[in-house]
């Protein structure tokens, strides 16, 4: 064999073992790419519940919010409700403080005074009829009284 087909025997064997290297490139290439793929679809099946579940929860703070807007609005509604009740409550204690005054007034004048008297001697005449009264007999007011007093009597 001369030189020249010497170097191409050892092109040829370059070439083979080129072309065997880019096979075996190619194959792992395609391996790669066939797990990219895989992994490509499982992140997006991932990234569509993902933004499925992102969805709820953006759905769920909206409707909070929304609560939250309507108990704002509720709760300014009390808010006036309380102002109103304070200002009838002051009202109210104006009102008192003047009736108050005006019973003062009454009770320790004349009128007060004569009625403490009745009360007075009612109750005094109340005690003085239970000291009359036996033990274990039963104290009634009224007409039905004398004649039960009077039957006991008789009967003793």
């Amino acid at each position: 064999m001369n030189a020249a087909g010497l170097a191409a025997l050892i092109a040829a064997v370059f070439w083979a073992l080129l072309v065997c290297v880019g096979v075996f490139v190619l194959l792992r290439l395609g391996r790669f790419l066939g797990e990219s793929s895989k992994l490509v679809a499982d992140v997006r099946e991932r990234g569509d519940v993902l933004l499925t579940r992102a969805q709820a929860a953006v759905d769920g703070a909206q409707a909070a919010v929304d609560r939250a807007g309507r108990q704002l609005d509720q709760a300014e509604s009390v808010t006036a409700s309380m102002d109103e009740l304070g200002t009838g409550m002051s009202e109210l204690a104006g009102q008192v403080t003047a009736l108050a005054g005006l019973g003062r007034a009454i009770a320790g004048g004349p009128v007060g005074r004569v009625g403490a008297l009745a009360y007075g001697v009612r109750h005094a005449m109340s005690l003085r009829r239970a000291r009359r009264a036996l033990p274990g007999h039963l104290v009634e007011r009224g007409p039905a009284r004398h004649g039960e007093l009077a039957r006991e009597r008789a009967a003793r």
